[in-house]
């Protein structure tokens, strides 16, 4: 015995899409941020920039040349950063 069951084939909906438009930052975030990166580029421009990397060039250059105390180091710092902060809890 066969039943016959209507089918009603329907279109979906296709949701309409709205243009993305940019986002608004509230003028206080706006002054923020332009504070932050005027401050950036200043301390980018300064003798103290230029220190940092050559700080940064020497202490690869050691790591470098001598990779076992500077894992010693990094680990000793470690552990002891690591009792400081666990006492104070």
């Amino acid at each position: 015995m066969e039943h016959e069951i209507p089918v009603t084939i329907m279109e979906q909906e296709k949701p309409e899409t709205k243009p993305s438009s940019p986002l608004e930052l509230p003028d206080q975030i706006r002054e923020i941020s332009d504070m932050v990166s005027s401050a950036f580029n200043e301390f980018r421009e300064s003798k103290a920039y230029d220190k940092l990397l050559e700080g940064r060039d020497s202490v690869r250059e050691y790591i470098r040349r001598t990779p076992l105390p500077s894992l010693g180091y990094a680990l000793g710092a470690g552990v002891l950063l690591g009792f400081i902060l666990k006492r104070n809890r």
